[in-house]
């Protein structure tokens, strides 16, 4: 784990940043889209910003293995499942924006 400028990093993050897609359907609340703002609030003069390089580096490092799906590589699940019995697709659904405003409005009506 080499330690990196704060230039360094910047253009690194952003490298990283490039390979991390953003879920549409949670607009607001999807992680991508938070840690991208984190970036852009600590490197408000790009690569010439005074950052904690030792945090920065460690984020680097933490990100770098969720976009890598490493964690998941090594360590493979006999079968994919869920403790609620839902597929992937159907959590999705459940946790988009779309459905999420769809429940409250049906929640105002049994009141």
């Amino acid at each position: 784990m080499a330690q990196r400028t704060a230039s360094q990093l910047y253009f690194d993050l952003i490298r990283l940043f490039k390979q991390w897609p953003i879920d549409k359907s949670k607009t607001g609340r999807d992680l991508g889209e938070c840690l991208r703002q984190q970036f852009s609030k600590a490197f408000i003069l790009g690569e010439n910003s005074q950052v904690d390089t030792n945090e920065w580096n460690r984020f680097y490092d933490n990100m770098k293995l969720l976009i890598s799906n490493d964690i998941k590589t090594r360590y493979q699940r006999d079968r994919n499942w869920t403790a609620s019995g839902l597929s992937r697709e159907q959590l999705r659904f459940l946790l988009s924006n779309k459905s999420l405003e769809a429940n409250k409005k049906f929640m105002k009506k049994m009141k």
